[in-house]
């Protein structure tokens, strides 16, 4: 289970940033094309060359990273509403064509905090079980229930291989992912959205599959 994301965050970066963006793609811009000419003058050197391949592609890498991290950064939750957890899951099902995940039955708890945030989130913890999940084996189970601490607890399970560590430091890297055609920027998403909402998340790699459980603060 992996960073699966769509192409960006779906809300357009704030006047500010958007300036800050512009105004540090000009030096990166003017590195590449200096570095550009520099590099006819190496080709007969086969390390230099090579240096030279290898820098002008990790500012490429920057390149993109910079509008990905600002529009991570720029998030920000409306004023927070009450939400049913349960109608939360269903619309982030419903938003991402997933109909075949089970929900399990009982009580949910509600959650407070802006909804299009929380529904991204789910949505992005739901589409990696479903990635994940191969063909004929039961779909994923997303469950919610409400701890004696007061928690509000989001599991999505799917029946994949599993995780290759259960680390955060380690499965959450912007513009990292292990499936082709994706960006990486699911799993940063949801971090996002979990600090802004004062929750965490948490991954569980178990023998037939993986979990991902995400805290939240219940709503009172």
């Amino acid at each position: 289970m992996t960073g699966a994301s769509g192409g960006s965050t779906d809300r357009p970066l704030p006047a500010e940033l958007a300036r800050l963006l512009h105004d540090l793609r000009g030096p990166l811009n003017s590195a590449v094309i200096h570095l550009e000419v520099l590099k006819r003058t190496v080709a007969d050197d086969p390390a230099a060359a090579e240096s030279l391949r290898t820098v002008l592609q990790q500012l490429g890498r920057l390149s993109e990273m910079l509008p990905a991290a600002l529009g991570v950064a720029a998030l920000e939750p409306d004023p927070p509403r009450t939400h049913d957890l349960r109608a939360l899951v269903e619309r982030a099902c419903e938003a991402g064509g997933h109909a075949g995940v089970t929900l399990t039955a009982g009580a949910w708890p509600c959650v407070r905090g802006d909804e299009a945030l929380l529904v991204r989130a789910i949505g992005e913890l739901i589409a990696n079980a479903v990635e994940a999940t191969p063909a004929g084996s039961p779909p994923p189970e997303v469950s919610g229930v409400t701890e004696a601490d007061g928690q509000a607890v989001l599991a999505v399970r799917d029946r994949g291989p599993g995780l290759r560590t259960t680390n955060p430091k380690l499965l959450i890297h912007l513009l990292h992912s292990t499936k082709p055609g994706h960006p990486g920027l699911g799993l940063v998403i949801v971090e996002r959205v979990a600090r802004l909402h004062a929750g965490t998340l948490e991954f569980e790699s178990l023998r037939d599959g993986a979990r991902v459980t995400l805290r939240l603060p219940a709503a009172r």
